[in-house]
């Protein structure tokens, strides 16, 4: 329309400098035209590229405005489950006796005292209720407490005391093939003392026959998985911290033991034993006859601690 208006508006200056036409009917078109055309005052219609511009921003905002809240509405839900499932965790507590926080029908506990080459046990039908300086629950009570010192009695097949559970098999004490089927145990804990000459506390192994296949062994600041009889060690941690609570997954499988720490997988390893069994708690590696003074003690705090296997 302006494209016109300009044609026309530059037709009337010409035609007041040249004069009229000689066509009376190209004058009678010319008024024709003109008498249609708005008057001058209206002009403003040149306003319509601004019309035109501001037609695409309207859809713009619309599915923006609808589609973020329902992406915010989904995340805010996801991270709201993620955070329950550690605080469950956190709420597991015992009311009384240690014994609670585990299955007390799959353990006994092997402790440092008795005689020597025959210390004190706790069958599983009394670990629900039994309560001492070795096994006791923590103050928070959501973790039981095993602390063995470095005098303590020490079972015919070992120098060093502990306070630790053994695996049963109902009435029997566990023994499978690392060979065949699928055996795991989960570890949430942490270790909490360690005698101050040799400073070694073993927190979870397996045990095959009359050895051990692998072990959970910290040595000074040093958190490894040693087999080989002690020769051979994978590093979990180079730098840990007395108090400091980790999780340890131990599979054996197909003649091998995997270990994850922290969720990692570390070790993976051509082990096994034919007559295998879980061990946790506190079996500290240090003893009289290593200069450690016979109260120096070990400790180590189970929070949770899970035994699975399958064929």
């Amino acid at each position: 329309m302006a494209a016109v208006i300009a044609v026309v508006g530059s037709a009337l200056s010409l035609n007041g400098v040249l004069g009229a036409p000689e066509s009376d009917a190209g004058v009678d078109l010319a008024s024709d035209d003109l008498a249609i055309l708005p008057p001058a005052p209206t002009l403003p219609v040149l306003d319509a590229p601004d019309d035109e511009s501001a037609e695409p921003t309207e859809p713009t905002p619309e599915p923006t405005s609808t589609e973020e809240p329902a992406e915010e509405g989904e995340g805010e839900g996801e991270s709201s489950e993620e955070s329950e499932a550690p605080a469950a965790a956190a709420l597991r507590k015992a009311s009384k006796f240690a014994g609670e926080l585990i299955d007390p029908s799959k353990w006994y506990l092997t402790l440092p005292t008795g005689n020597e080459g025959s210390p004190d046990t706790v069958e599983g039908s009394e670990l629900d209720t039994y309560d001492s300086e070795y096994f006791t629950l923590n103050d928070s009570k959501d973790g039981i407490v095993f602390t063995a010192n470095a005098g303590g009695v020490t079972t015919k097949n070992s120098k060093y005391p502990r306070s630790e559970l053994r695996e049963m098999d109902g009435s029997e004490k566990a023994s499978w093939d690392g060979r065949s089927g699928t055996h795991v145990m989960e570890l949430d804990q942490a270790i909490t003392k360690t005698p101050s000459t040799k400073p070694d506390v073993i927190a979870g192994q397996i045990h095959g026959g009359d050895d051990d296949v692998m072990q959970i062994h910290l040595s000074g600041s040093e958190l490894t998985v040693k087999y080989a009889d002690g020769k051979k060690d994978v590093v979990l941690d180079d730098s840990y911290r007395l108090g400091e609570r980790f999780r340890v997954k131990i599979e054996s499988s197909d003649g091998h033991v995997k270990v994850w720490h922290n969720g990692e997988l570390k070790a993976d390893l051509p082990i096994y034993g034919a007559e295998s069994y879980f061990k946790a708690g506190a079996y500290v590696n240090s003893n009289t006859e290593k200069g450690a003074s016979s109260s120096d003690e070990g400790q180590v705090v189970i929070y949770d601690l899970k035994i699975s296997h399958s064929s």
